[in-house]
């Protein structure tokens, strides 16, 4: 499988193969901004990061961290002043990875069962170890029967992040980011209700101004402009799970039927109606 070198190259050749790809990302490419995906992510540092968020959680960066997001969460990555941040990225259809588990095994459940596996995994310098040689295999198949190799490698991969998050001990706030964890949460908690820039200050007790360079300080994006990522993410999973284009609407806050439209293009790349046509609709965690 040849080992893609940007996000956008990587999740096109996951999309147009149905399947899965592989980037490795150096100090050169720069993390994208807040954003969600069509298709479920593995992230694996080589270096330590800033810190990662992932809907309202924010998890610091180590080396050899793993982590498991799924098309709905949106997230984005942010490195240290100064320093790179080199990362392998995995990109992975729902439907091909429901397909290629098994009755006994759902390999699809570490991205979507919260409750049971981590979102963030540290692995110890053996693992670390296993994860390379794994990647190493993956990127060399070629010729006759590579496409089932590439699948065995991809099952030996997560199984190994499904093992190791299992005893992984689920992060706490970090207490330098609670007060804007508590801000994240109020508004994932809200997404369907009036979220102006003066209720969400007045709910925290600070000025419209300083609850704004708070924000931009620590996810490095606007209040306004994470608030439409996260309703256009919670729309993606209403829609995959059967909702109504007019029931998404009032589910996500977005009262204006032509603006939810115009934002969920510029978001998804599709019409809503055509994404729910193109997604696997299964049970997810609500």
């Amino acid at each position: 499988m040849e080992l893609q070198k940007c996000c956008l190259s990587s999740e096109f050749f996951c999309a147009d193969s149905g399947r899965f790809s592989i980037a490795y990302l150096d100090s050169g490419v720069k993390p994208q901004g807040m954003h969600s995906n069509n298709n479920l992510e593995v992230y694996y540092g080589m270096s330590k990061g800033r810190w990662f968020i992932i809907d309202d959680i924010i998890y610091p960066v180590h080396e050899y961290d793993v982590f498991v997001i799924n098309q709905f969460e949106p997230h984005r990555v942010e490195s240290l002043a100064g320093k790179p941040l080199n990362r392998y990225v995995l990109s992975i259809m729902p439907d091909f990875l429901k397909g290629i588990s098994s009755s006994n095994t759902d390999l699809t459940e570490c991205f979507y069962k919260k409750d049971k596996f981590s979102s963030r995994i540290s692995f110890s310098k053996t693992q670390h170890n296993k994860m390379m040689e794994l990647i190493d295999k993956l990127t060399k198949t070629q010729g006759f029967g590579s496409d089932l190799v590439e699948n065995a490698i991809l099952t030996e991969i997560i199984l190994l992040i499904m093992n190791t998050s299992k005893s992984t001990a689920f992060d706490a706030p970090d207490p330098k980011n609670k007060y804007i964890a508590d801000i994240l949460n109020y508004i994932d908690q809200s997404l369907d209700e009036d979220l102006s820039l003066k209720k969400i200050a007045d709910k925290f007790h600070l000025s419209k101004g300083y609850l704004c360079r708070l924000f931009k300080e620590h996810t490095c994006t606007t209040i306004h402009e994470y608030i439409c990522t996260k309703r256009i993410s919670k729309a993606k999973q209403l829609l995959a799970t059967g909702h109504t284009v007019q029931e998404t609407i009032s589910k996500t806050g977005f009262n204006d039927y032509a603006n939810f439209i115009r934002r969920f293009k510029e978001k998804v790349g599709t019409s809503p109606k055509k994404y729910a046509k193109q997604h696997t609709i299964f049970p997810v965690q609500r």
